[in-house]
């Protein structure tokens, strides 16, 4: 059997005045082809399906006209679960008429664990939407850990997936989530995702494995300049009882470049730049100034014109001072990883990178202190 895993497409998403809606027809397109190339029986997809609860109605009937061609298109049956950013209520809404079309959905946490297990093939599926801690604690008190292991434990006698929407063990963030804690876990421990042969993870933009088998896919398109991971789906075989994920890269269908440059150097730089997709090329320049400049965004945008490229973003910077951190006025902005990086950068500025192992155990230990239990 053959699954796909997605999450986070954010769709009605912009960024500054640009309509993402191009990029994600684009996406659905592509995913339509792969999970007919691919021969895929079943699509996970793990949450923030909307970017925002009510989603304008050119993203309802893109999400709508998808399901619809995959229904006739495909043999492939889909399994959604709603994020952060959608309504529960809103997703699951027209499940009587999705049902005949192969597709389920799980917009709110049930009282009854039961319901959100789902027999897929030679798969026991268990899907987990984003909760609130109201869900996961009815009564208002308890061990909200406790609570939700006991959506997790099932008599296992075949492979056993989980689909997630929520923050899971130590992650990278790629700096456009929406991380607030409305569940009672500020993060679920990964030691509690183990039994799982899989863990199809949303919520995290930046495409990543946590765990010994559980992936944030990522969102398939960058929804800030800041995002340069490459993005990608994951892919599940299960073969007599084992389950096999493989990474699938998403094509690129546009391009956001950062160009990050002096006065004296801007145009060399946004001369260099080389388009690699199909749609207009959006830019942000960041530009170092040692005082204000008349007619420069002028000049700027009309060098990208020349090279069939758009400012989306214009960021003059008049202070230069030297500082400790290479970011310092990201300082606040960044995660501990991220962190311990600049730190070792500093300490070691001949290194290229952290080493491996290194970051490894800072991972470890993060995991530790995230879950200790507090001093008396």
């Amino acid at each position: 059997m053959r699954l796909l895993h997605t999450s986070d497409w954010h769709l009605g998403k912009r960024l500054f005045k640009l309509d993402r809606a191009p990029e994600h027809e684009l996406f659905l397109a592509w995913l339509l082809e792969e999970l007919k190339t691919q021969d895929v029986d079943a699509l996970l997809i793990s949450g923030d399906i909307f970017d925002t609860p009510t989603p304008p109605h050119q993203a309802l009937e893109t999400f709508y006209n998808f399901l619809h061609r995959v229904s006739v298109e495909t043999r492939t049956e889909t399994y959604i679960i709603a994020g952060n950013h959608d309504s529960g209520l809103l997703l699951e809404a027209p499940a009587r008429l999705l049902a005949p079309h192969r597709v389920k959905v799980w917009g709110k946490l049930s009282l009854n664990p039961e319901h959100h297990w789902v027999r897929v093939g030679p798969i026991d599926l268990c899907a987990i939407p984003f909760f609130r801690s109201y869900e996961l604690l009815p009564q208002g008190s308890g061990d909200a850990i406790e609570a939700l292991r006991r959506y997790f434990i099932r008599e296992k006698d075949r492979p056993q997936l989980l689909m997630l929407h929520h923050l899971a063990g130590i992650f990278e963030a790629a700096g456009s989530e929406q991380v607030i804690g409305l569940s009672g876990v500020d993060s679920i421990p990964a030691d509690l995702l183990l039994p799982f042969d899989y863990v199809a993870l949303g919520h995290i933009h930046k495409p990543q494995k946590i765990g010994p088998r559980a992936y944030y896919s990522g969102s398939p398109i960058p929804l800030r300049f800041s995002e340069t991971a490459k993005k990608s789906v994951v892919i599940i075989d299960e073969i007599g009882g084992a389950v096999i994920p493989r990474i699938q890269p998403i094509p690129t269908f546009r391009d956001l470049f950062i160009v990050k440059t002096t006065e004296n150097t801007f145009r060399e730089a946004l001369t260099s730049l080389i388009r690699t997709a199909e749609l207009t090329p959006q830019v942000e320049v960041q530009i170092e100034l040692s005082q204000p400049r008349m007619g420069l965004v002028e000049e700027v945008k009309d060098l990208l014109s020349e090279s069939g490229m758009e400012l989306l973003s214009f960021i003059p910077i008049f202070q230069q001072s030297e500082a400790p951190l290479r970011r310092p006025e990201r300082i606040f902005e960044l995660q501990p990883l991220e962190l311990f990086a600049e730190f070792y950068a500093i300490k070691y500025p001949h290194a290229s990178e952290v080493p491996e192992d290194l970051a490894l155990d800072f991972k470890t230990l993060l995991e530790k202190v995230s879950h200790a239990a507090p001093s008396a």
